[in-house]
């Protein structure tokens, strides 16, 4: 019994994990972008993700310190981003 215990609850903790992963993407004000990296463009200074909810891919511009970050990610990658006057996606953190 306490085995049954044990592994719905670490089911359940996943499962939260995994679904609050999924909705980091949803509002249009949400402010961040889950993918996995498709391309970095260090001469331009930019970045693409594909985007885990719409599947489409999605490119930041992003500083020098958040472009030796982006390098070292495999796998998921969260984007942090605000939209610059000219409508550009700025990335202001990165986590993966």
């Amino acid at each position: 019994m306490y085995r049954k215990f044990l592994t719905g609850s670490i089911l359940a903790v996943i499962m939260g994990i995994s679904s609050s992963f999924a909705f980091a993407c949803g509002g249009a004000d949400s402010g961040k972008h889950i993918g996995s990296m498709l391309n970095i463009n260090a001469e331009n200074s930019t970045f693409t993700i594909r985007d885990m909810e719409s599947n489409a891919p999605i490119t930041f511009n992003a500083s020098t310190d958040i472009m030796k970050q982006v390098k070292k990610a495999n796998g998921q990658i969260m984007v942090n981003y605000e939209e610059d006057d000219d409508g550009s996606l700025v990335a202001t953190s990165v986590a993966f």
